[in-house]
C-alpha cells in the first residue's frame, strides 16, 4: 500500500499547528515534571520536599490541562457559551488558589518542593519554544484565507 493511500484511508482531520504545540507542551510539562520528581527524590529523598513537588507537579500538569480545554472551549463556542466557559475560565483561577492552599494545608508538603513541582511549566515552554525554532518553516504554510 502506497503512502499516499494510507493518507487518504485516515479519515481524521490534520491537526493544526497550535494544536500540535499545545500537545507537545502538554507532554513536555508532564516529562519535565517526571524529571523533576525523580530528582527531588534522589537529593531529598522520601519526604516533604519530594512530596511537594509531586503534588505541585501535578497541579501544574492538571492546571495545564483544564486551561487547554477551557481555551478550546472558549474559541470554539457559540457566543452566548463562549462567554460562560469564559467566567469558568476565570473562576479556575479561585479554584487553583483554593487547591494549592488546600495542598499546603492538608499534606506534609514543604513549599519550596510545591512550587517547585508547579513550575514544571516554565521549563516545559521553554523547551517547546527552542523546539519549534529550530523546525523548518513549512513550505506551503497559508493564511486562514487560503492565501499564502
Amino acid at each position: 500500500m502506497s503512502a499516499q493511500t494510507l493518507s487518504m484511508a485516515d479519515p481524521r482531520p490534520k491537526k493544526s499547528e497550535a494544536a500540535r504545540f499545545i500537545r507537545g507542551l502538554e507532554i513536555t510539562n508532564l516529562m519535565v515534571g517526571v524529571i523533576a520528581v525523580t530528582v527531588a527524590y534522589l537529593v531529598a529523598g522520601p519526604g516533604p520536599l519530594h512530596l511537594g513537588v509531586v503534588v505541585g507537579a501535578a497541579i501544574s500538569a492538571l492546571n495545564l490541562r483544564a486551561m487547554v480545554w477551557l481555551g478550546g472551549k472558549v474559541i470554539s463556542a457559540g457566543t452566548h457559551s463562549r462567554t460562560r466557559y469564559a467566567v469558568i475560565f476565570g473562576l479556575k483561577l479561585a479554584v487553583l488558589v483554593a487547591v494549592v492552599w488546600g495542598a499546603m494545608s492538608a499534606l506534609p508538603v514543604e513549599p519550596l518542593g510545591l512550587m517547585l513541582g508547579f513550575s514544571t511549566i516554565l521549563p516545559a515552554i521553554l523547551l517547546m519554544t527552542v523546539k519549534k525554532s529550530l523546525e523548518p518553516v513549512e513550505a506551503n504554510r497559508t493564511n486562514s484565507k487560503g492565501e499564502l
